[in-house]
């Protein structure tokens, strides 16, 4: 009699022959078909959160505009003589931009060679937003120069002002980077805060 060898279907092991290997296992295309369209969702939605993201100018002009509406429809609703007040409704003052807060902080508290460097400033970004494991924030400058340039020690004072500015701010993080950008977007200068 002879035996055949056990890697056919049908027949049993045999003593004396090695166990044959398991083949492995297919994925189903379905399984990494879901993963895959999983993966481009989370991808977008990070890539649109970062793109849709203002700059800290423009949100405090349209927080002020949305508080001044909301301001505006607690008064409407007092003359009607609704009785659903909490007390006396206070004008809501218009919110500083970010850059104004921080020239104005640099003009009062900082010294004269930083208030003059805080005159190159145009825009702040991401300074109001900290979560302390990564925050950071930018300021953009109408400098022309690059790293070897003169213009650099005075990115370095708005960098060290900007740490200040935090602080006082009360908004000063544990892994805070600022940087700063010259008028081409080259980076002049970062620091801590």
């Amino acid at each position: 009699m002879t035996t055949q060898p056990p890697q056919q279907p049908g027949y049993a092991q045999q003593p004396g022959y090695p166990q044959p290997p398991v083949p492995p296992k297919k994925r189903s295309k379905a399984k990494l078909g879901c993963l895959g369209v999983l993966a481009v969702i989370v991808i977008g939605g990070i890539a649109s959160a970062v793109g849709s993201g203002s700059d800290d100018s423009s949100a405090g002009a349209a927080s002020s505009a949305a508080s001044t509406g909301s301001s505006k429809g607690t008064s409407s609703s007092k003359s009607r003589g609704s009785s659903k007040g909490t007390g006396s409704a206070k004008t809501a003052a218009p919110q500083q931009s970010t850059v104004d807060a921080f020239k104005a902080y640099v003009k009062e508290h900082e010294s004269a060679k930083t208030r003059e460097a805080a005159a190159h400033v145009t825009k702040v970004q991401g300074a109001d937003k900290n979560n302390d494991i990564m925050d950071t924030a930018d300021i953009y400058t109408d400098y022309t120069g690059d790293l070897a340039s003169a213009d650099t020690g005075n990115a370095k004072l708005l960098a060290s002002a900007f740490a200040d500015f935090q602080a006082g701010r009360g908004q000063a993080s544990k892994n805070g980077l600022v940087t700063v950008y010259n008028a081409d977007g080259d980076i002049l200068s970062n620091g801590k805060y």
